[in-house]
């Protein structure tokens, strides 16, 4: 009974270290498949590194134009404010004034008109 016990034994010895070797073949293929994938992945990755710099500039470039269009507007609208301003104080300043002329005006030439009208032969 020892022989076959000591029988047993050997045969799972030699199953394991077939075993063994079999894992040590398949992890070092793994192992290279994993070095070949690093290798070929490196380019890829450092491409990507390459464009996510590239759009967070544009991205930076795109926040500082809005920004100058932004504070563009702002001027613009202080600047249309400002001519809505002078309107009103040139219409509040002029307008009686030319209002005054404009009836002086009419009534001159209202008076020129009966002036003549007197001096007209009556027919």
């Amino acid at each position: 009974m020892e022989t076959v016990l000591q029988f047993v034994q050997l045969i799972a010895l030699i199953s394991l270290t077939a075993l063994s070797i079999y894992l040590i073949v398949i992890l070092s293929g793994v192992r290279r498949d994993l070095s070949e994938f690093v290798q070929r992945s490196k380019p890829v990755l450092e491409n990507l590194a390459f464009i996510t710099e590239k759009l967070r500039s544009t991205a930076q470039k795109i926040d500082d134009h809005v920004d100058i269009v932004k504070s563009s507007l702002a001027a613009l609208k202080s600047v249309a404010d400002n001519v809505l301003i002078l309107e009103e104080r040139v219409q509040q300043r002029i307008e009686e004034p030319i209002l005054q002329v404009a009836s002086i005006i009419g009534a001159i030439v209202s008076s020129v008109g009966v002036f003549f009208d007197r001096f007209r032969p009556r027919g």
